[in-house]
């Protein structure tokens, strides 16, 4: 329960002072930024993303809609109809957090929604969740940039007399590996898992177009639209193989 409590005590408020901390920095050092965060509203915590302009305008959230293992114990699942994609002097900046981005429906209406720069805020530092965004980079035929935080335990020390209380300061908690992966799934920087690092690279949407053509063999082109999900010949109808992708609104 005291870790409960602690958990919710260091939330975020939205709006709130470090909401207006983060559009601040923004602004201030023309940069945009997609941050992941606790969020919290009222009794309930969700796992958000923000996103903030170089102007220093925060375009919005999203909450995360799965909660894996022990999360449905501490946190909110979000609604889809925050789904990002936000259209910035530097291309269309949407993503999804954590275990959302293994959801492919969710990837494929992103993809619809033209978004250029897919990000991927994250708790995982495994070799697979490298595999997951280098997937998603030539799905979507798009740049990721997937951040993890890389931390000890004494940058979160359990409380005195708590099981493996006992732990070394020193000891991994997670393992960071933050990545920027081009739509042709070349790593462009990072993982590192040795310690905290700043990973950066440069973006060209010139890569994203080479990517498609390429995609396009012998007049079979890639379709992918609100209603289709599949490959049309020569301009003609989604083949058998297309899936019909048709959201219902809830009948009362």
């Amino acid at each position: 329960m005291v870790i409960l409590q602690k958990y919710y005590a260091s939330a975020i408020n939205v709006p709130g002072p470090e909401v207006d901390k983060l559009a601040k920095l923004a602004g201030k050092y023309k940069v945009h930024i997609v941050m992941g965060l606790v969020e919290r509203a009222g009794c309930y915590l969700y796992s958000t993303m923000m996103f903030f302009d170089s102007l220093g305008k925060c375009l919005g959230l999203h909450r995360k809609l799965i909660q894996t293992a022990s999360e449905s114990s501490l946190r909110r699942s979000g609604e889809k109809s925050t789904l990002p994609e936000y259209d910035t002097s530097i291309g269309k900046i949407g993503g999804l957090t954590c275990w959302d981005n293994r959801l492919p429906l969710l990837r494929a209406e992103l993809y619809d929604k033209g978004v250029e720069i897919y990000c991927a805020p994250t708790a995982d530092a495994g070799e697979l969740w490298k595999a997951s965004m280098t997937h998603i980079a030539l799905e979507g035929s798009c740049f990721v940039l997937s951040a993890n935080q890389f931390c000890k335990r004494r940058d979160y020390p359990l409380p005195p007399g708590y099981i493996n209380g006992d732990a070394s300061l020193d000891d991994i908690t997670c393992a960071g590996g933050s990545v920027i992966i081009s739509p042709s799934g070349t790593i462009l920087a990072g993982p590192d898992y040795q310690g905290e690092c700043f990973i950066s690279a440069d973006l060209g949407t010139l890569d994203i177009y080479i990517v498609l053509a390429k995609t396009q063999f012998g007049g079979i082109e890639s379709v992918v639209d609100k209603n289709h999900v599949g490959v049309a010949a020569n301009g003609s109808e989604p083949n058998l193989f297309a899936t019909e992708m048709k959201t219902k609104a809830l009948q009362k």
